[in-house]
């Protein structure tokens, strides 16, 4: 399956994982099931999405906007992974445009795994 979302063991990110070919109505699925996720948790829920399995711009990709990622109360960071030059680009650009500071954007899973580690403790140490 080209969409593939899961919730970290300690409830506190998402993990896309998404792959060609992709159908925007998979991903649009994948939102309701987040969207379960973030209606379920007391607290901010972060995003990694890995896109790394991409190269290509979908047909519709415009959709992608609609995840409850961007709009839902509880959603927190989201840190893209592997995007393609092409694909860069074009979220960089949405990114200035929208003054949106809560994506970010990096090379590896690791990179993103490593910041999520310290996004979580530095958001779990100013809750106490």
């Amino acid at each position: 399956m080209p969409v593939h979302l899961q919730l970290s063991q300690d409830q506190r990110y998402l993990v896309y994982e998404i792959s060609e070919p992709l159908n925007m109505n998979e991903l649009l699925q994948a939102y309701e099931k987040e969207k379960q996720y973030r209606d379920s948790l007391p607290h901010v829920v972060h995003s990694i999405v890995d896109m790394s399995k991409m190269r290509r711009i979908p047909v519709n990709w415009l959709t992608a906007k609609a995840g409850p990622g961007l709009t839902h109360p509880r959603s927190g960071e989201m840190l893209f992974v592997g995007l393609s030059i092409g694909i860069r680009m074009i979220v960089e650009t949405i990114l200035k445009l929208m003054n949106y500071k809560r994506m970010r954007l990096f090379s590896t899973r690791q990179e993103a795994e490593d910041y999520m580690t310290e996004l979580i403790t530095r958001t779990l140490t100013q809750q106490t």
